[in-house]
């Protein structure tokens, strides 16, 4: 099951993301990202069958967190799986109940499915702004990028980054970089919110970053942006609450 977002490249085949961030501070922390094409006249029983699981899980381990999104852009028949960010010996463990939970709905869950892809998104910690209230925000703006210099780009988003943390900047954002795919850089921003009107107008993100490097500096950083930048998209996902086990 995404985040989320998933990428350009999971919308094209690279998965990753959307919305998981349990702020704990390994060197990396891993979302286990699943995107699902739902058949279109089989959302009523993926939605059931999905509780259901969810609910054989809970019953196994309740300290699990997870998130599902459904697209509200492009292919609307898809739905993001994200469990939340754990180290990566996390994935070494093996838990007989959950795999009974598995064996119990996994045909009944894939016969609702056209196709499914999965990838690791690995949270780029120091590109990311956290805040607080991350749990209660359910919209996500996902953007993918396809990058011409993925390092350029990257050393760019941490400067962003520092002055974001630097200036008490209050709009929350993370970075993935994503594995599952060759189609797309696997680099991609998840940007959360807490309703469609937090959309309206300029939240002045850019204007902040320019006062605090200035004009001359901001705009050399911004043309080596756009220099690799070889294309973006960028998606809209709605948490599903009835479907997501947060903690909230």
């Amino acid at each position: 099951m995404k985040n989320f977002i998933i990428t350009a490249g999971c919308f094209a085949l690279t998965c990753t993301a959307v919305l998981a961030d349990n702020h704990e501070d390994p060197e990396e922390l891993v979302q286990r990202v699943y995107l699902d094409y739902v058949k279109t006249d089989q959302h009523d029983e993926f939605r059931q069958v999905t509780r259901e699981w969810n609910a054989c899980m809970i019953e196994v381990d309740a300290d699990l967190r997870w998130s599902v999104y459904e697209a509200h852009t492009g292919n609307l028949n898809r739905y993001a799986f994200v469990m939340a960010g754990k180290p990566w010996g996390w994935f070494d463990r093996d838990n007989a109940e959950l795999d009974d939970c598995y064996e119990q709905f996994k045909d009944r869950y894939y016969a609702t499915i056209d196709k499914t892809f999965g990838s690791f998104d690995i949270i780029l910690n120091e590109h990311s702004n956290h805040v607080d209230d991350d749990v209660d925000r359910k919209i996500a703006m996902v953007t993918a990028f396809e990058l011409a210099d993925r390092q350029a780009f990257l050393e760019n988003v941490k400067k962003y980054t520092e002055a974001s943390r630097e200036n008490e900047w209050k709009e929350p954002y993370y970075f993935y970089a994503s594995l599952g795919g060759a189609d797309a850089s696997g680099i991609y921003v998840v940007s959360p919110v807490a309703s469609f009107a937090d959309f309206d107008g300029d939240n002045g993100f850019w204007d902040m970053l320019k006062e605090h490097f200035g004009e001359e500096e901001f705009e050399k950083m911004r043309a080596q942006d756009r220099e690799s930048i070889i294309s973006y998209s960028t998606d809209i996902w709605v948490r599903a609450a009835e479907l997501s086990h947060t903690g909230e």
